[in-house]
Parts: C-alpha cells; structure tokens; sequence
C-alpha cells in the first residue's frame, strides 16, 4: 500500500509512532486471527456506517495528516474495545464527485449513535483549536446500510475498493437477493479462490442516498478489475442465462466508484 500523501506534509508523526500504531493493528489482527483459529468466531458486524466527504485538493494533505495524527489512534481503541467491529478511509480513485470515503461497522443500530457520540467528542478534544479544519469539507453525506453478506478473509490487503449500486423497484427485492445468493455468489466464490477478488459484501439500503443496494469488491491488484467483471458476467450468462437477463432488467440505475485505502485501517470495506 502507499504512503498516504499526508504523511510528507510538515510535522508528520515520528517513525515510532507510525511504528506503535502499526503494532497495535497487528496485534489487534492476531487477536481475531487466532481467536477465528481456536473456533471462537469474533462477532459480526450487522450495519455499515459510511461518510462521504469532498475536501479541497489543496487541503488533502492536511486532512490525512490529521487522519493520522488523532482518529487512528481513537478508532484503534475504539475497536479494541469493541466499540466497533472496524473501519476505514478511502481516498477517490474513479468515479463520483467526492473524494474521501470514511467507514465504521457495528454490532448493531444502537452502537452507530453511541460510536459517533463518543468518536467526535474524542477526536474535538484531541486536536488543538489552532489546528481544526472544518473549512476543508466543501460537501459530505451519509449513508447506513444494512450487511447482507460478507464474504471478507482476515488479513485481505486491498489496494481498490470497487463499490458498484444499484436503485431497483422494492417489490423485486426478494428476487435480486436470490441472484446474488444463487447465480453472482458462487461466481465470485470461485474468483476468491481463484485469486481474482480478494472479498465481497452485499450491502442493502437502511439510510440515506438514491439507492437501494451496493456491492463492494476488494481487489488486491487493478488489472484484476477487468478480469473479474469478464468472468462474472461471462459465466453468469453461461450458466444462467435467464436470471442473468432478469437480473440486468430489475435495476434502474446504478452507478460504480473506486477508492484506494489511506492506509493504516481496521480491514473494513
């Protein structure tokens, strides 16, 4: 993964934080790594939490420089303790008009407001007044999402996040989940094994924004991207050519974009 360009701006954190930092999130990996090994699933995540920011260019380098600074280290206690199951931030590769993708996943609904709470009050009184930059967001939004299906193994380092959603009538949920589960599943199952996908999650609207549901990919190489398209709309055609066909007339809409990590992260997409 590269170095976020926030760490060149001036006064960047020193080789031993950045080193103590990295050892917490290793640690905190090994935990649920070995904990997964001895049968003791950690818990799952039910909702997705996800903001969008658009930060001026100009000013990008100071927001990651802050991103680093103080909610890394907050948010890494705040999974320790199982505040939150994970997080992460993206930065805009393609596609879309914002350029930050912020993510916290729960245990529940209630844990989103008590995150933010106790997130926010933390993070104000972490940063000096001199240095607080609310000025740098020119437009954010919301969106909370219920987890469908997870399909992400520990220790998965992507370097593209592919976030594809979809805006289709309400009374064809029922069958746009069967396609996921039955026919896109499996594909994508076997690009994992493959090594062409290195996880997925179906994600299925609770709050905010035009659509209803988001697919996400995690790639751990871009020239995976094209591949994995080819092969899941390839097979799905050949396999299932007429929920392939039905499946492609129940969306109105839909829309792509793909982020890179602002490394470091709590492995959640």
């Amino acid at each position: 993964m590269r170095v976020p360009d926030g760490l060149r701006a001036s006064d960047p954190p020193s080789l031993e934080a950045i080193m103590l930092r990295a050892a917490q999130l290793v640690a905190l990996l090994t935990f649920f790594s070995a904990a997964s090994a001895c049968g003791q699933e950690p818990p799952q995540a039910t909702h997705s939490y996800q903001a969008f920011f658009r930060i001026s260019y100009a000013d990008l380098d100071e927001w990651n420089r802050q991103y680093w600074e103080y909610s890394v280290p907050i948010l890494s206690e705040m999974q320790e303790a199982g505040d939150i199951q994970g997080w992460s931030q993206w930065e805009h590769q393609t596609g879309g008009e914002y350029n930050i993708r912020f993510t916290v996943r729960t245990f529940d609904w209630a844990a989103i407001d008590t995150f933010w709470g106790e997130y926010l009050a933390r993070v104000e009184a972490a940063v000096p007044a001199a240095e607080a930059t609310p000025y740098v967001i020119q437009a954010h939004y919301d969106e909370i999402w219920n987890i469908g299906e997870a399909h992400v193994p520990t220790g998965v380092q992507a370097t593209h996040l592919y976030e594809s959603t979809f805006r289709f009538n309400f009374g064809d949920e029922d069958e746009w989940n069967r396609m996921w589960t039955e026919v896109a599943g499996p594909i994508l199952e076997e690009a994992m094994v493959e090594g062409l996908l290195g996880g997925w999650v179906k994600l299925d609207h609770n709050t905010g924004g035009p659509h209803n549901s988001k697919i996400v990919y995690l790639f751990e190489d871009w020239d995976d991207i094209d591949d994995l398209f080819e092969l899941l709309l390839g097979q799905m055609a050949e396999r299932y050519p007429d929920d392939a066909a039905t499946m492609f007339a129940l969306f109105r809409a839909h829309d792509d974009v793909i982020w890179v990590p602002t490394p470091p992260s709590g492995g959640t997409p």
